[in-house]
């Protein structure tokens, strides 16, 4: 019996080269991609403050930027900001022209079946304003009047749902166009992140722009596409270290005025 095992063992001694060869060569991930090339790509939206705009130098900032930027330096990275509308942050990842995106974008079920999320890296609230002279104090009061939304929020998928038939939504498909709609008077009233309408309110106080109705709050973080588990991993890594450290919180705070909430891990 000893004498059988030896020659088996002998044996599987002497198939490990061949196996070794019959392995199939390690595919190059989106992460091998990125350290090797020493640049990542990152989709962002300049046009969503405080997470996305455009500075006085026409430079991308916000809390989204600086979160990308940072992240990009630990990796040892340079990084390729790939600009793009509120409508494009998924479809910009899914064809390639970025590694990831990191444009505020909610987590929901319906975009979690194209793309994976990695663990939030903030939290936004969605809220209805209007200029104080309109009246919108329930859900019940959004009858009759237009509301405006931006196409592929968290707005889009919120709102719909909780507004009365007999609201008159009114669509546009970046942001920019919805906050110009509510200052020329084109509609009554806009659901957008309570930073951006805080932000809107501030730079146009003629406008008497106030809070009317908190639709709902919830946490957003980078996507990156389906099966790029690795950059998932090292990017969710690199959160939670920086959670811990204060970064995240800081960067929160600088571009929010907010103090970071404690945030999940998936």
């Amino acid at each position: 019996m000893q004498i059988c095992l030896r020659l088996f063992a002998v044996a599987m001694l002497a198939a490990l080269p061949a196996m070794s060869l019959a392995q199939p060569a390690h595919a190059e991930t989106t992460l091998d991609k990125i350290l090797k090339a020493k640049k990542i790509r990152v989709a962002i939206d300049v046009g969503n403050p405080p997470f996305g705009i455009l500075n006085k130098d026409n430079e991308p900032d916000g809390s989204d930027v600086a979160v990308a930027r940072q992240m990009a330096k630990d990796m040892g990275a340079e990084i390729e900001f790939v600009q793009v509308p509120s409508t494009g942050r998924i479809p910009a990842l899914l064809a390639g022209r970025a590694d990831v995106t990191i444009a505020s974008i909610s987590v929901t079920t319906d975009r979690a079946k194209t793309v994976m999320y990695c663990n939030p890296n903030g939290a936004l609230s969605i809220v209805i304003f209007g200029p104080k002279a309109v009246v919108i104090k329930t859900p019940a009061d959004l009858v009759g009047k237009r509301i405006g939304i931006t196409r592929a929020t968290l707005e889009e998928a919120t709102v719909p749902k909780m507004a009365p038939q007999g609201t008159n939504i009114v669509w546009f498909d970046e942001i920019g166009a919805t906050i110009q709609a509510l200052l020329s008077g084109q509609v009554d009233a806009v659901a957008m992140t309570s930073f951006a309408g805080k932000t809107v309110a501030d730079g146009n106080p003629d406008k008497q722009i106030e809070t009317k109705l908190t639709v709902t709050t919830a946490f957003y973080g980078p996507i990156v596409r389906q099966g790029d588990f690795e950059l998932r991993q090292w990017i969710n890594t690199w959160l939670f270290l920086n959670s811990q450290n204060g970064t995240l919180a800081a960067i929160y705070k600088k571009y929010t005025g907010l103090d970071l909430p404690l945030l999940p891990v998936f």
